[in-house]
């Protein structure tokens, strides 16, 4: 049984690492080239399954490269592609993605592609209903209201991966129990000038059962009975950020269904993101469960101020 339903972007990325970013209008030779799956919802749940969490995705993809490179990095990784539909001629969501290693930092240049939205019907209801959650990141949004509206119906905790305020977002916010949105996010989303006055502001728009805003290299802090509770980081030489934030978010929805409470879940998450950080590749360098719990043991966390 899948505990946990993603919809949402799943991206083919083409990782080149570099010690320096080019300038315009010149050739640079790439250390190393890498063909990887990508996108928040989609390395959200590599992240659970590799944390012991049974994932499965439900989306659409083309026929061509990308997506095939999509369907394989999820069944390479033991999250249920079957409910994947493939469209013929379509060409599926891909980027390329620099990685600076003298800094860690990465930039991306991403194509939506060609290939359709998944649609209402591509939800399996049976086994949306028998899941623990429903994961989402604000991409296929009508897909993503109609599976979030169900899984209220069914009783199913719908988790929001918020990195953007992409348009239309609001429509799914009421729906959303476990809200984690970036700090870009919620200053943007409500217009106030800072993380603590924003989770204040969404909290009392939307009343979600979790809200725990990110903010990089920082941490982040719940939101908890009108004030911030700062959960800690985990601090690491880092040689690759691209899906650290990706993975704090599966890493929490893992934690939560195993158990966990918030804010054990919150720095769980915290310290998996800071260990997928110190390896390269988005997905490939996610660590496993008891890797996380060793890392906790042997690297006390910090909170930092916000």
């Amino acid at each position: 049984m899948v505990q946990v339903v993603g919809i949402g972007a799943a991206v083919l990325d083409v990782l080149m690492t570099v010690d320096s970013y080019p300038k315009e209008d010149t050739k640079q030779q790439s250390a190393q080239t890498k063909l990887q799956g990508g996108g928040p919802c989609a390395t959200g749940l590599v992240a659970m399954r590799k944390l012991g969490v049974k994932s499965g995705y439900i989306g659409t993809v083309g026929d061509d490269m990308y997506g095939n490179h999509i369907r394989t990095a999820f069944e390479t990784y033991g999250v249920d592609g079957s409910h994947i539909r493939v469209i013929p001629g379509a060409q599926s969501f891909h980027s390329v993605v620099l990685l600076n290693t003298s800094n860690a930092s990465r930039t991306c240049v991403w194509n939506r592609g060609t290939v359709t939205p998944p649609q209402p019907s591509d939800v399996d209801l049976t086994v949306l209903q028998n899941a623990k959650y429903l994961h989402l990141d604000g991409h296929q949004l009508d897909c993503a209201v109609y599976a979030a509206q169900k899984a209220k119906e069914f009783g199913v905790k719908v988790s929001l991966d918020a990195g953007a305020p992409y348009p239309g977002i609001d429509r799914l916010l009421p729906l959303v129990d476990v809200l984690i949105p970036s700090e870009e996010f919620s200053l943007k989303f409500t217009g106030c000038e800072n993380a603590e006055e924003a989770a204040a502001k969404l909290y009392e728009m939307y009343h979600p059962e979790v809200l725990i805003i990110t903010q990089g290299s920082k941490g982040g802090f719940i939101w908890e009975n009108g004030k911030a509770v700062r959960y800690p980081v985990f601090p690491v030489k880092a040689v690759d950020s691209n899906g650290a934030g990706d993975t704090f978010h599966g890493a929490f929805v893992a934690a939560r269904v195993k158990g966990m409470e918030v804010s054990e879940a919150a720095a769980f998450a915290s310290a998996t993101s800071a260990l997928k950080c110190t390896r390269v590749g988005a997905q490939e360098g996610i660590p496993g469960f008891d890797e996380v719990l060793q890392f906790m043991k042997e690297n006390k966390g910090v909170i930092c101020d916000g």
